[in-house]
């Protein structure tokens, strides 16, 4: 028997993706605005040609007509995803190659690994800010501080990216109370932070997002995180 639930979901199926399709739509613009450089960046007087990523912070839960609940296992499912995500598009459309984080499979030693973890902490304590008043970075206002040579990264490193998400999937029943009463959809936030690997300065932020459901995503995320990294200058192929 169909439950009163899965009758919804069918017959307001197509509306409901009309509406994510509109909502996408929206936050396009918004998107696309939502990148901040850094002057050197913007002028193209510091060229970022080597990256490393620091593993991704992600939250996802599940709601329900219960509440919400933790995702854990797919939260770090979606980390890793991103981080791939990010690495490739940067790689592909930027020039910009990927190097092994320290103390990634046992690689560095305690004490990097250590700063490492410490830094993370910094970013987090920084990302407030900067999300309070992001264009700031465009004017060089923000920094972790020149401690960032305490990771004792190879000189041929440019930047630390930072990644940080929050996002929600929604049961069937939700999925249907969504649609007829309205609320919050499915939708993946993040939150993007690349730091100059020399200075400790905040070299670019952007914080694309996505409506649908985090864990499945593919092709949703690609296109937010292209649109995230829209205005970062390609490095010169060499």
């Amino acid at each position: 028997m169909t439950s009163p639930a899965s009758f919804a979901y069918s017959k307001y199926r197509k509306p409901f993706i009309v509406f994510i399709a509109a909502m996408l739509l929206a936050l396009a613009p918004a998107v696309a605005r939502a990148q901040f450089l850094h002057p050197k960046v913007a002028k193209k007087e510091t060229t970022i040609r080597n990256i490393i990523i620091l593993p991704a912070k992600v939250n996802v839960v599940r709601d329900s007509m219960k509440g919400p609940e933790g995702m854990a296992a797919e939260s770090e499912d979606v980390s890793g995803r991103v981080e791939k995500a990010v690495s490739a598009i940067l790689e592909k459309q930027k020039n910009v190659k990927t190097l092994n984080t320290p103390g990634a499979a046992g690689e560095g030693d305690a004490q990097q690994r250590y700063s490492i973890a410490d830094f993370q902490t910094k970013f987090d304590d920084l990302l407030p800010r900067i999300m309070k008043k992001r264009s700031d970075v465009k004017k060089g206002r923000f920094t972790i501080g020149d401690e960032v040579l305490n990771l004792n990264l190879d000189k041929s490193v440019d930047a630390i990216v930072f990644i940080r998400a929050q996002g929600q999937k929604l049961t069937g029943g939700k999925t249907a109370f969504v649609m007829l009463v309205g609320g919050a959809p499915a939708y993946l936030k993040m939150q993007i932070g690349m730091i100059d690997a020399h200075t400790g300065e905040v070299l670019l932020y952007t914080d694309p997002m996505f409506a649908g459901d985090p864990t499945t995503a593919v092709d949703r995320l690609r296109k937010a995180l292209e649109q995230g990294f829209k205005k970062l200058p390609a490095a010169s192929v060499q």
